[in-house]
């Protein structure tokens, strides 16, 4: 196998490539740096504009990775981080019953500590992925800057650095498997990445083993780079010995706290054992050979090519098993091809050559493990993607490794992810107004907008560390954002108060299905204007609910609308005391959002009626009454029984 990325190189590449060579051969420098490489946002390593520019980039990451989270992700993934966050919260590390190897298990552990500090509910919803989500929006950042100095380093045309860097930022198989679909495939991918520099550097090679080990304790799939470390392990034996004795403490470390629960055999076996023979399948949903040789979820067991099933070579042409060797050749091709290539180049030589040698084996392993492997899933190709980007960063050509492999990856998940969720046309909305605003403004003002505009911009990338403190007040906004979002806000009572929902209930009719006391008519939280409440009635239109009020009752405060779970609707809210009309709201459309707290006077009155009637169909009317509070004259004094109601219809909502 020829590695096409040693006689490709611009002369501009190879200028810098014999210049590295030689501040190497005087101990100035090393030929890569990968230690710099995870700080170089300063202008000490890059001039001013280039500093501005990756500044710029870094906070399109942010931007991107954010703003997708609002789109449905994939439900089944989402349900097992909810799982394994309660759990964690729960019991700790104790009996944890999930198959992820355990560095990610520990992020997972410190959302569940923030479930628990904030008070608000786990539940399967954009919060809980936003969470989740973070450390792939750190590891975002990080290829973006690994990739952005390989470019730099071998002075890439500027045309090609904004390709690649687009290519990178924007890449649609990153932003389909993380802030969309939920996954978290990018962490160990990138630090195969960062391996990869490590292990072509002198000064650090014995790092990059253990930096391998904590890809491979984030997801398994990262043994697929096995033959390429294989390889790179007789560069500098010695110092990759030392290697593998780190990589043993740093793997007991990520354990410990399994140890530490006694549970560190069950957990080892549910990430690296049981998961083995998890999907005894040729493929499942995995565009690659085994779609064409038996087709989408065949079993493992298929006997291929018409071979007799009695014969000798039935178990070798077995899917499972034929498709072991398949990859296992392939392994091994990358293996031998990289030990001809240290032989014929002298192991010992720093050149940046073999960086490109190693990436460019490195993606052939990553697809091959997904093209020839059986049991695959529509995402374990992913891992090619960052190779192929890592590549062609490096050697500045074969831009259409990543594109092809990008698109390929990301159409295979889209296959089976619906891009939905009522959020997106927020979102949609605001920017075609953006774009109008935009037009109208070029218009009226002339050129000068975007002098102005690109003298902002200017000004704004000069701020020292701009993307790390864009990427610190975007996580604490979405994080105030969501925690108000999903908190569940509980009116306090005072002595002479009681909620009305705590009150006899005389009779509640609707035309579609039942009451539901603090709950929404589909069963959810009650929310109204993206805020959520513990206390209230949902109900849908038309509907009639009638309580009886015993004496001394004076006010009847409330609010009311449409429940979020529906986009738009029409109905118009009514309160009736002993059959008189006693409050009427104009109509709500859905679209409400600065909600007020009415107040009824109810003195007098035994029966109280709160009444909703569609305007016009009745589809989607869920509406909801909330915070429902009778308030009681002073002379009144509820029983010891009626004052604890209020307090035991809190706990059953928490």
């Amino acid at each position: 196998m020829s590695t096409p990325e040693t006689h490709n190189l611009s002369d501009a590449t190879e200028q810098a490539l014999v210049e590295n060579e030689t501040d190497a051969a005087n101990h100035v420098f090393p030929a890569i740096a990968p230690l710099q490489d995870l700080a170089p946002i300063t202008a000490s390593k890059y001039s001013p504009d280039l500093a501005r520019l990756l500044q710029s980039y870094l906070v399109l990451v942010v931007i991107a990775n954010f703003s997708l989270l609002f789109l449905k992700g994939y439900s089944q993934d989402l349900g097992y981080w909810q799982d394994w966050v309660r759990q964690l919260s729960s019991n700790g590390y104790d009996g944890f019953n999930g198959n992820y190897p355990p560095l990610y298990v520990h992020w997972l552990y410190l959302v569940g500590e923030f479930y628990t500090l904030s008070g608000i509910p786990l539940e399967h919803n954009d919060f809980l992925k936003f969470l989740t989500q973070i450390p792939v929006t750190v590891f975002h950042c990080l290829l973006t800057i690994l990739v952005f100095n390989q470019l730099k380093r071998f002075n890439a045309s500027r045309s090609f650095l904004h390709a690649m860097m687009l290519l990178t930022v924007l890449n649609p198989a990153i932003l389909v498997n993380g802030p969309i679909w939920g996954q978290v495939d990018l962490v160990p991918a990138v630090m195969v990445f960062g391996a990869l520099l490590l292990a072509v550097d002198q000064r650090w090679s014995y790092l990059s083993i253990p930096v391998f080990a904590l890809a491979i304790l984030t997801k398994f799939q990262m043994i697929a780079f096995a033959p390429v470390f294989g390889f790179l392990f007789f560069r500098n034996t010695g110092k990759h010995i030392i290697g593998i004795a780190i990589a043993v403490a740093v793997g007991a470390l990520v354990f410990l706290p399994s140890i530490l629960a006694g549970h560190f055999i069950q957990a080892f076996r549910q990430a690296y054992i049981d998961t083995l023979g998890q999907y005894p399948m040729t493929t499942f949903n995995a565009a690659n050979i085994w779609i064409l040789l038996t087709g989408n979820t065949a079993p493992d067991n298929v006997i291929l090519f018409g071979v007799p099933a009695d014969s000798t070579l039935a178990k070798v042409f077995t899917a499972k098993y034929f498709g072991m060797l398949l990859f296992s050749l392939t392994a091994l091709c990358v293996f031998l091809q990289g030990i001809h290539y240290l032989l014929k180049n002298n192991a010992q030589q720093n050149n940046q050559h073999l960086l490109a040698h190693a990436l460019f084996a490195a993606m052939i392993c990553a697809v091959g493990f997904f093209a020839l492997l059986p049991a695959m899933h529509e995402r374990y190709m992913f891992p090619a993607v960052v190779m192929a980007l890592a590549y062609a960063a490096m050697a500045q050509q074969k831009l259409i490794y990543p594109i092809m492999i990008s698109l390929l990856c990301g159409l295979n998940m889209l296959i089976i992810l619906e891009i939905n969720g009522s959020d997106i046309w927020h979102g949609l909305s605001w920017l075609v107004v953006a774009v109008l605003v935009l037009g109208l403004a070029e218009l009226i003002i002339g050129n000068r907008l975007f002098t102005g505009l690109k003298f902002m911009a200017h000004n704004v990338t000069k701020i020292p560390l701009l993307a790390l403190w864009f990427f610190i007040i975007a996580t604490t906004g979405m994080t105030t954002y969501f925690n108000e979002r999903y908190q569940i806000h509980q009116v306090q009572l005072n002595a002479n108060q009681q909620f009305l929902t705590d009150l006899p209930l005389v009779y509640a009719k609707q035309d579609h299905g039942t009451m539901a006391l603090h709950r929404s008519f589909d069963g959810n939280h009650l929310s109204l204007a993206n805020r959520r409440y513990a206390q209230g009635i949902g109900t849908h239109a038309s509907s009639d609910i009638q309580y009886q009020l015993p004496e001394g009752a004076s006010e009847f405060t409330f609010l009311a609308g449409l429940d979020d779970e529906v986009g738009t609707a029409d109905v118009q809210f009514s309160v009736w005391g002993d059959g008189k009309l006693l409050w009427e709201s104009e109509p709500y459309l859905g679209h409400e959002r600065d909600l007020h707290v009415h107040t009824v006077d109810v003195r007098g009155v035994q029966k109280l009626n709160l009444k909703i009637a569609p305007l016009k169909e009745d589809k989607w009317d869920h509406a909801d009454w909330v915070n429902t509070v009778i308030t009681f004259t002073a002379e009144k004094e509820l029983t010891t029984q009626d004052a604890a109601l209020p307090e035991a219809a809190s706990s059953s909502t928490d």
